[in-house]
């Protein structure tokens, strides 16, 4: 299944060849973590996970289609 992903912030450098946003394929029925896993984004690492436009976990699961945008917490004031 494909998954568009946009890495915002610290995240963007992970980008593949500097493309932002871009697809991956996962297998069918992958979740937010095994997606982070394809991305070699650290589970422990801190993240703000959005799936659709709605906050998701990381047992979320995926499917063919979805938009998932991750970044950094952000604190300000």
């Amino acid at each position: 299944m494909k998954v568009t992903v946009t890495l915002q912030l610290t995240f963007e450098q992970m980008a593949p060849e500097g493309r932002n946003p871009f697809d991956i394929e996962l297998p069918p029925g992958s979740t937010v973590a095994q997606a982070l896993e394809a991305l070699s984004i650290p589970a422990s690492a801190p993240k703000v996970v959005i799936v659709n436009g709605r906050a998701a976990t990381l047992g979320q699961e995926l499917f063919d289609g979805d938009r998932l945008i991750l970044f950094p917490p952000v604190d300000g004031g």
